[in-house]
């Protein structure tokens, strides 16, 4: 095999090219250009033959470093004229129309990122830049989508929240429950965004499909589900709830060890589970207990409630709701009598998730991943930046099927 062959087959570039030279330039950034000729007389569109035109204008490819260095393709594509009598440029099997990188590059540039999820890392590594590398996430989110088409079968939802940058910016995020992927994402938690969201996900502004929808006591979320989905289970979860008991422990602690030392450096000791927490806490715990301080006081109240949940008669989780929140009100304690009320003028959807034994687990299973991408990225700019990120990796988008 002659040497300009072997260099084609490397590049998978198709029939009708050949390699016509081969130049490699020194300097601070070596590379090797790779330049084709088009030898056919005719252009095959769509199994028609057309004669060819001329050539197009001189462009460049990126593609999979070679020999150690960083390899570009470069090509005079050939124009035709079509049945209607206009001229146009040929497509190539290599590349993607109005791509600057080939269709192998961006493979596995997609591979990369799935394994490393850190753009600039990437970036680095295929000696490319940032620009391309989203470029290809972009690309390859835009195509999936498109393949995917509307989303008709959601039926247990979670909806959330989630900050992407400083400056409170929030997205409104959609979680397919059942299948445990992000569907969809909108910028914004207003009822607009979320009715946007929603409207995007499956192409319906009602949802008469929905079952039951997982979500925290935020009122344009709840406003929009009982207007396009009244049908629907709205489950406010143990995990909003227990969430919002833990930060009223941490307020009564605050509050309260002003006028305690024994409570300073003590704010994991409160806030953790009994079984998570060391010996030594162990120890500082029954203390603040045997003291009876307002703080131990307000985490049996959430344990208290925690343990609702494992009552086996669902029959009586309304009842047992009612006595709880009678009970814990008693004691007195400002920040946790906040929850208690809030819990009582949202007390339909506490007692659902008492039912239905449903949470959002998986929602901030997935929220956790994308903290972490949040983390390395350091923030996203906008919101646009953020969906293409969350979809990419969360999605669970047929992106490999696509990429080549």
């Amino acid at each position: 095999m002659a040497f300009a062959d072997f260099i084609k087959d490397l590049l998978h570039i198709g029939d009708g090219f050949h390699v016509s030279r081969i130049e490699r330039e020194n300097g601070k950034q070596p590379l090797i250009r790779i330049f084709l000729e088009y030898q056919l007389p005719y252009s095959k569109m769509e199994g028609i033959d057309y004669k060819l035109y001329d050539l197009a204008p001189v462009r460049t490819w990126q593609h999979l470093c070679r020999f150690e260095y960083p390899c570009f393709i470069v090509c005079q594509l050939p124009r035709y004229i079509d049945s209607e009598g206009k001229i146009k440029t040929m497509e190539v099997s290599f590349a993607e129309k109005g791509k600057s990188y080939t269709r192998l590059f961006s493979a596995h540039v997609i591979e990369a990122l799935q394994a490393i999820k850190v753009q600039n890392t990437v970036a680095d590594l295929f000696r490319t830049s940032s620009y391309i590398v989203r470029s290809i996430m972009e690309n390859a989110v835009s195509k999936a989508l498109e393949a995917r088409g509307a989303v008709t079968e959601l039926k247990t939802i979670s909806i959330d929240e989630k900050a992407y940058s400083a400056g409170h910016n929030y997205a409104t995020i959609l979680v397919d429950s059942q299948k445990d992927y992000v569907v969809e994402l909108t910028d914004g938690r207003s009822e607009k965004a979320l009715k946007t969201l929603l409207y995007r996900a499956t192409l319906e502004e009602e949802q008469p499909q929905l079952e039951r929808v997982n979500i925290d006591m935020w009122k344009p979320y709840i406003n929009v589900i009982e207007e396009v989905a009244p049908q629907a289970t709205i489950v406010h979860d143990k995990f909003h709830i227990v969430k919002k008991l833990s930060e009223a422990i941490d307020k009564t602690r605050r509050s309260e060890v002003k006028n305690e030392p024994m409570l300073k450096n003590n704010r994991y000791t409160v806030l953790k589970n009994a079984h998570n927490r060391t010996e030594k806490q162990h120890s500082v715990f029954e203390r603040l207990d045997q003291a009876n301080l307002k703080t131990a006081q307000a985490w049996h109240i959430r344990e208290n409630f925690k343990s609702l949940f494992e009552v086996q008669d669902r029959t009586v989780s309304g009842n047992l709701l009612y006595d709880w929140m009678e009970h814990s009100i008693t004691k007195g304690l400002p920040f946790v009598n906040k929850v208690i009320d809030t819990i009582n003028n949202h007390v339909k959807g506490v007692i659902n998730a008492l039912v239905t034994r449903t949470d959002s687990g998986r929602h901030e299973n997935i929220n956790g991943r994308i903290q972490a991408i949040l983390a390395k990225a350091r923030g996203f700019k906008n919101f646009d930046r953020f969906r293409i990120n969350v979809l990419f990796y969360f999605g669970k988008l047929d992106i490999f099927s696509l990429k080549i």
